[in-house]
């Protein structure tokens, strides 16, 4: 949901935040991955503005970036 609120493509996020695709694509199925993989998932992500809402009415969900790149 956030990589898809940027338009990047799993490379585009492998390429920002050092994580293989391998490790990207089993995330993104649920599969079970690394605390770090996620941190730099989640580090790549924020660095470009997306926002994670971690509580209330919805969360689990992410904003993009207000200036929609």
């Amino acid at each position: 949901m956030a990589r898809a609120a940027l338009g990047w493509t799993i490379d585009d996020l492998a390429g920002a935040s050092d994580v293989n695709r391998r490790s990207i694509i089993t995330f993104e199925n649920e599969g079970s991955v690394l605390d770090s993989t996620i941190a730099k998932l989640k580090a790549a992500l924020e660095r470009e503005g997306v926002v994670f809402v971690p509580r209330g009415v919805y969360i689990g969900g992410v904003v993009p970036p207000a200036d929609g790149r």
